[in-house]
């Protein structure tokens, strides 16, 4: 399910009324109508009256369960589309791997890589797309950096993710705009009242990770927070043999969120989430290929809010509403060396996004349905270069129309036609408009068994930075556009056993380019073609679970005839869960990676492929679980991207405590 964003800028209160109120006006008259068109209803005003009858009895509490349960299963998941490859990386999987954050998760399906490099975030390609072409959802809330369109994974702790959907391929029109790579959506945990958990983990480097989440009810309010303390002197990486600490690299993070759910009646449901993350953290400096930078982020924060809700639309069908807004500031500051004594410059983002979304369903005729989706979203950047210099202001605001039909042919076979309209109004330069479409054959010879073929056409706005910079700004790009073919096949019976074929074609690529000058620019020079294929499988016993997944790409850069950037050509990770039946429980994974290249200025640097392996030995007694995490086993020097080596072999000991029906 797709949502927009409802982000007010902070210096500007007017411009937050002037849209805020409407949005909530609509809100308002929208879940007045869907609850009159339940109230209505002869069968569901007795069954919110049954349930007035029995608020204090046990009973009431299963039926608030049930409520929760159908709402999710009444949304529009994207393994109900004939449209695209989804990857569902469950909460038991997630939690055998006992992450801090999505960057240790992400890697363990097909189609991802996960990568890190000179500002020290954690990135994720999707079939050789790089972040910037990939929409990240948290709760339907697209989570991006304005100015650069981009994200980082170690900012969403892992802790209260209940499922993450990784989309490929021809993706919903429904997702809105900038989805070119894909979607990752990142759908958080449900509450369970009354619960408590508390999870804490010490590991090398004087690491420490606290975590605790819980959740109450009243009658049918469900209230759930959490919180997150994470901090480290840093890492350690294999430099000739001998496992020594990365300068710079300590950090310190903090997030704390909650939530409010309110069922009206069974098929309502309205939701007021809040979340605040900050953190502090070193910019390790490049080992080779680069001039070292001696950054430091003194402060780098976001927060977000939304409110919306789900509601019964004309009886059979639904319809969702969001509002959110969403704010990034960070502040980095650059040193004359490593000491870290002689400030030489601090820069400064401000920056903030607000919008909102509506998505629904209606079904129609016999097994025909149709869904549409609006999105709306503004950004504003104000940046900063140095302290007391000239602050930069600039705003885009970006409109989607998405329609998709869903046939259903013969009982074996449904067909998915739609369209959106994007468009995108600049800060200077021509307005952008944009329409993609996308066609997708869904065959179900048996239930076990679903096919799929698919054509798209995808477009991905250019980020603010590559527009409107200082350094090599060009407010007259274009638009990327790509076109994507899939077939896929998957089986699911005893064991799931999953596979895709696929040829992606970009045009428009935008690439930085240094002129003749010695200045540098972007321009849309840039052409490629990735074709590849993926499988996986997972099978589950009694006492054992496992799961791989290989990734085969062929990603070629059309103008300079050469394998596109950091795009390993072959990828295979698998997860081993085993469990006794006196709750030892042992968790093995691994992830090996071929090489790829990199062009740095003039040259070409090879990136040699790598093999890791992580583990985890666990007991359970009642409510408490005592684990043993060991990463990268074997010790191995490895790079994700040349000159930033990534950690060598750490050990962390953790507790965890659950009390109630979270677990």
């Amino acid at each position: 399910m797709i949502k927009v964003k409802y982000t007010a800028y902070n210096q500007n209160r007017t411009k937050l009324l002037r849209v805020g109120i409407p949005f909530f006006a609509l809100f308002c008259i929208l879940s007045c109508i869907c609850s009159y068109s339940i109230y209505s209803s002869p069968a569901v005003s007795g069954s919110c009256s049954a349930l007035a009858a029995q608020e204090e009895d046990q009973k009431e509490k299963e039926k608030q369960k049930i409520i929760t349960e159908e709402i999710v299963v009444e949304a529009p998941l994207p393994k109900d589309l004939p449209l695209s490859t989804t990857s569902l990386i469950k909460r038991e999987k997630i939690e055998s791997l006992s992450p801090k954050d999505l960057s240790e998760v992400l890697s363990y399906t097909s189609g991802t890589f996960i990568s890190s490099g000179s500002k020290n975030e954690f990135r994720i390609k999707i079939r050789g797309f790089e972040s910037q072409r990939i929409v990240l959802l948290y709760d339907g809330i697209p989570i991006y950096e304005p100015f650069f369109n981009s994200f980082d994974l170690k900012t969403i702790p892992a802790e209260e993710v209940e499922n993450i959907k990784v989309v490929k391929g021809a993706s919903s029109v429904l997702y809105g705009p900038n989805a070119l790579g894909g979607v990752v959506n990142i759908i958080t945990r449900r509450p369970d009242s009354p619960s408590f958990s508390l999870k804490t983990l010490f590991g090398s480097s004087n690491s420490l990770n606290i975590s605790s989440s819980g959740a109450v009810n009243w009658k049918n309010v469900f209230f759930s927070g959490f919180a997150s303390f994470d901090k480290s002197d840093g890492f350690k990486w294999n430099k000739n043999g001998e496992n020594t600490l990365r300068e710079n690299s300590d950090y310190e993070r903090r997030n704390v969120t909650g939530k409010v759910y309110f069922y009206p009646n069974q098929k309502s449901e309205i939701l007021l989430e809040a979340a605040y993350y900050w953190s502090e953290f070193g910019v390790p400096f490049a080992t080779e290929y680069y001039f070292p930078r001696y950054w430091r982020f003194k402060s780098w924060n976001r927060l977000q809010l939304n409110l919306g809700g789900t509601f019964s639309l004309l009886k059979r069908g639904h319809l969702k509403f969001r509002s959110y807004y969403v704010r990034h500031d960070n502040v980095l500051d650059a040193y004359a060396d490593a000491s870290m004594n002689e400030l030489l410059w601090e820069s400064t983002y401000d920056n903030d996004s607000y919008g909102a979304f509506l998505l629904g369903s209606i079904p129609y005729l016999t097994q025909n349905e149709l869904k549409f989706s609006l999105n709306y979203r503004d950004d504003n950047i104000r940046t900063q270069d140095d302290r007391g210099g000239e602050w930069e202001e600039f705003e885009h605001q970006t409109l989607s129309v998405g329609f998709e039909n869903h046939f259903s042919l013969n009982p074996r076979l449904k067909l998915a036609v739609g369209v959106s309209l994007d468009y995108l109004r600049k800060y200077s330069g021509d307005n952008k408009t944009s329409l993609n479409p996308i066609l997708g054959l869904k065959f179900n010879p048996y239930e076990y068994i679903d096919i799929h073929l698919t054509f798209s056409q995808k477009s991905r706005f250019p980020s603010m930075r590559s527009l409107y910079s200082s350094l090599a700004g060009n407010p007259d790009l274009k638009d990327e556009r790509g076109t994507s073919y899939e077939l896929g096949l998957s089986y699911e019976r005893s064991f799931l056993l999953s596979g895709a074929i696929f040829y992606n074609r970009i045009k428009d690529l935008i690439s930085a380019v240094r002129l003749p000058s010695g200045f540098q620019t972007n321009l849309n020079i840039g052409k490629a073609n990735i074709f590849g294929f993926e499988l996986e499988a997972q099978k589950a016993f009694s006492w054992m679970s496992f799961s791989a997944s290989y990734t085969y790409l062929k990603a070629r850069n059309e103008e300079e005839d050469r394998p596109l950037d950091l795009v390993p050509e072959s990828q295979l990770n698998f997860v081993l869960d085993a469990e006794a039946k006196n709750k030892l429980r042992f968790t093995l994974w691994g992830l090996a990676v071929s090489d790829s290249e990199l062009k740095i200025f003039d040259d070409i640097v090879r990136v040699p492929g790598y093999f890791v392996l992580n583990a985890i030995l666990s007991k359970s007694f009642s409510n408490f679980t005592i684990f043993l995490k060991g990463e990268n086993l074997f010790n191995k020097y490895y790079v994700t991207e040349p000159g930033y080596p990534m950690k060598a072999r750490t050990v962390s000991l953790g507790l965890k405590f659950n009390l109630g029906e979270r677990d």
